[in-house]
């Protein structure tokens, strides 16, 4: 046995559907964006009753303003009352041009109110266009008008004002409610992605970075994904138990926690700018930190080849040397530079495998490690710590920054697939045609 809400959505939908077609002896008009309640109906709209303008809100709002007392109606883009400033609007004003009526929202949509004010034997509406007002004696030269030019009408509130609801009572409540859940689910987002790049140690350098950042963007996508998921499973919660307990009996959960087939184009926009920042990335984190630390581990690969071959071993120091810099605000900056004194000579640790050898934490001007240095006789400046020419000088960050270069270069070919594919030719062709016609 069917039950009595299997065809509550279709029903609801054919009498959305009716309340729109435009009927010449039962006109209607509707705000641009239809507001709908939990259950499907719509619930702002504008009709001629009896001779009368009859304003329907949420909540089961209904205002009638007498067609005697209309003056004039007014769509607006934006006005004021008193010191406020309100955004676009429906404005029934009465003979003073003082206001009685005012529905929030777009409402020139089709000539809709002028059919309804015609079957009221009101007088006709006309749309407020905002101006720029010239100064006394000179001219508007529309973008180039001087600023504070703007002439925004200004209406005053007649006895008997009401205001039409547009929208749910709890809307407030929801988009605060929506905010804390966005902010949660990105919080949770952000906090996952970075885990990866945290746990991987130091001596990875560049890459743990490239993962914190990359994890954490990944991170906040996801969490926003997950925010609007959540968020549209809560929404189709609260319908099924507003029809449900309409009905009195469970409505089939199926027709409100189906899958989501239809995509928003702003979501393709959005997935497919991102594939394309992705791709931008990974070119400058793939052949770029490649190729970087390819020449990096060379240039060190030569330097400790020629001191194991040719270098001769004295005891020296480890020190910091300090180096002062000035800022462009006039502030000065002091430096650590790990030093290596040897024999009377100071020269700059080279940062071999990534990095040169650390200074003291705790105190790094104190900083006097000794070291055995191998320095070259017929150069001595070039010189390195023993125990930095003794192991691989592919250890460390640049291992591992080449790696994931070539892993990075070597995704770029599907990436840009996937991008050609998610765009298509069809999309190539617009674009083509757009390009073209804006030449």
């Amino acid at each position: 046995m069917n039950s009595p809400v299997a065809h509550w959505g279709t029903r609801e939908w054919r009498k959305n559907q009716d309340e729109l077609v435009r009927d010449p002896q039962r006109p209607q008009a509707f705000p641009l964006k239809c507001p709908m309640d939990l259950m499907g109906r719509i619930r702002v709209r504008l009709d001629a009753e009896d001779g009368n303008l009859v304003a329907y809100g949420f909540g089961g709002q209904r205002i009638v303003v007498p067609a005697k007392s209309v003056g004039e109606v007014h769509t607006v883009s934006s006005f004021r009352t008193g010191g406020l400033r309100h955004g676009p609007a429906l404005l029934v004003l009465d003979n003073d041009r003082r206001i009685l009526l005012r529905a929030s929202g777009r409402w020139e949509t089709y000539g809709e109110i002028n059919a309804v004010c015609r079957a009221a034997k009101v007088r006709t509406p006309t749309h407020l266009v905002t101006t720029l007002k010239p100064r006394s004696g000179g001219r508007t030269r529309g973008r180039q008008a001087p600023r504070g030019t703007t002439h925004i009408p200004r209406f005053g509130k007649a006895p008997g004002y009401r205001k039409l609801r547009t929208r749910p009572r709890w809307t407030t409540l929801r988009v605060l409610a929506q905010g804390v859940l966005f902010l949660l689910t990105i919080s949770l987002g952000v906090f996952v992605g970075v885990l990866p790049g945290v746990a991987l140690p130091e001596w990875t350098g560049a890459v743990r970075t490239l993962t914190g950042i990359a994890g954490a963007v990944l991170g906040a996508a996801g969490g926003i994904w997950l925010g609007a998921a959540v968020s549209h499973v809560l929404a189709d919660a609260a319908r099924w138990a507003v029809i449900s307990w309409v009905a009195r009996t469970p409505a089939p959960a199926g027709r409100f926690f189906a899958r989501r087939r239809e995509r928003s184009g702003a979501w393709r926009t959005a997935a497919n700018l991102g594939l394309l920042a992705l791709m931008l990335a990974l070119v400058g984190w793939g052949p770029g930190v490649g190729i970087a630390s390819l020449v990096h581990g060379a240039r060190d690969s030569a330097l400790v080849a020629e001191l194991r071959a040719k270098g001769a071993t004295t005891q020296g120091l480890l020190i910091d040397q300090q180096q002062t810099s000035t800022g462009s605000n006039g502030g000065s900056t002091v430096t650590g530079v790990p030093t290596l004194s040897y024999l009377g000579w100071q020269t700059t640790d080279p940062a071999i495998g990534g990095r040169p050898l650390p200074l003291n934490a705790s105190d790094p001007a104190g900083t006097k490690d000794p070291e055995t240095i191998v320095y070259l006789p017929s150069n001595p400046v070039v010189a390195a710590a023993r125990q930095q020419i003794t192991g691989s000088v592919w250890h460390g960050a640049p291992t591992a920054n080449l790696i994931t270069g070539g892993l990075f270069t070597l995704a770029l070919a599907p990436l840009l697939w996937l991008l050609a594919r998610r765009i298509g030719p069809r999309r190539w062709r617009r674009a083509r045609d757009l390009v073209e016609d804006l030449a």
